[in-house]
């Protein structure tokens, strides 16, 4: 793939920001089919901080409908087998595939860096047209005389440049600079918690499963990862940290202990302190409009999701998917159609608001769901 520092003035017709799974798979599909794609991405590497790494049967279809998931699996997945729920060190409730539905599995654990790798590889060599910079900042948006989104400002590695595009895609995440640019506010919504993440080895014996208990009240999920590691989500009350950390170190983290004790050595050797964990303020987000002028948004650029349910990948998937199809009818056609890009929200925003309410759903009746697990 070619990897080239940018001339002062670069063309492209589709310049993409952000190289998460959702840009990648875009990059993919354009790619395919000849179109002038150029990827940019802030970090040096594909190798970023991320934890929303759950496959459900959604972006599952998605890859396989593109020949990629086979590629994916040779770098390492883990499909998970049930969903259960624990008290004590006992299993109250399990929720298995539902063989009815042809559901394999309730999820599949896929390093992120396995999925942007795979994808990446098959996309060398579709296309000559294609480039990829890292160390790529965008920093506002190039306009033509008349006012018009023409492009990008960017900077890659420090220096200043700019790349004229026919259609820019925000794939930049819940703090996108494509959409602050193009004055595409989203709504935001608070759900009442934060997050507490910790990533531990796993001991003998772990069954791939997405485990759940109550402590306090609040939702601790475990999530099995690929290469024998657990995931751990802790809720805690919104903006409580500060207070939390106020606290004795030990009683606390004993409550993930007394629900999970085959987790004790575990924890013993990697959770010694607060530092120990990762700290996520949670909240979701919808952006009224996903398109403007040459502009348009994708995944969590559009539509920030809370860990819940795990939708977040598996949307900007299926965001991808559409627009791809999108795009490639509108190179057919110069790209002279931009109001075609407000199809994809029209395609996509009904789901995408189903699942963000289903999220409030399922985070407002979990305690009571797992009481009546007892």
């Amino acid at each position: 793939m070619k990897m080239t520092e940018i001339d002062n003035l670069s063309h492209t017709d589709v310049c993409i920001v952000g190289a998460g799974p959702g840009g990648m798979l875009l990059s993919y599909l354009l790619n395919q089919q000849g179109i002038s794609t150029l990827l940019i991405e802030r970090q040096p590497h594909l190798h970023k901080s991320f934890r929303g790494e759950l496959l459900n049967t959604d972006g599952e279809a998605i890859l396989n409908k593109h020949g990629l998931y086979t590629h994916i699996q040779e770098l390492g997945a883990l499909p998970l087998e049930q969903i259960q729920y624990w008290e004590e060190g006992n299993i109250l409730h399990t929720i298995d595939p539902d063989l009815s539905k042809g559901e394999r599995h309730v999820g599949i654990h896929v390093p992120q860096d396995h999925l942007l790798e795979a994808i990446m590889a098959q996309t060398q060599g579709l296309n000559p047209l294609h480039q990829i910079r890292f160390n790529t900042v965008m920093t506002g948006l190039l306009r033509d005389k008349n006012g018009s989104i023409a492009g990008i400002n960017v900077r890659q590695n420090g220096v200043p440049a700019s790349i004229r595009a026919s259609v820019i895609v925000g794939a930049d995440g819940r703090y996108s600079a494509v959409r602050k640019h193009a004055g595409l506010a989203p709504e935001i919504r608070k759900h009442g918690y934060d997050l507490l993440w910790a990533r531990i080895p796993a001991p003998a014996g772990w069954e791939p499963a997405v485990r759940m208990a109550s402590m306090d009240g609040q939702q601790l999920a475990l999530f099995s990862q690929y290469g024998g590691y657990v995931q751990i989500g802790w809720n805690i009350p919104e903006a409580g940290y500060a207070k939390l950390r106020e606290q004795p170190f030990a009683p606390f983290v004993g409550k993930l202990v007394a629900a999970f004790p085959c987790l004790a050595d575990s924890v013993a050797a990697h959770i010694r302190n607060w530092s120990d964990f990762v700290l996520l303020s949670v909240e979701s987000s919808y952006s009224p409009k996903w398109a403007a002028d040459h502009v348009v948004l994708l995944g969590d650029a559009a539509h920030t999701m809370t860990p819940t349910g795990a939708f977040g990948l598996n949307a900007a998937l299926e965001d991808a998917d559409v627009l791809s199809e999108l795009l490639i009818h509108m190179a057919k056609e110069d790209f002279r159609s931009l109001e075609a890009l407000q199809q994809l929200q029209a395609i996509r925003g009904t789901k995408v608001q189903q699942q963000l309410a289903r999220q409030v759903e399922m985070e407002s009746s979990f305690q009571q769901r797992y009481e009546s697990f007892r």
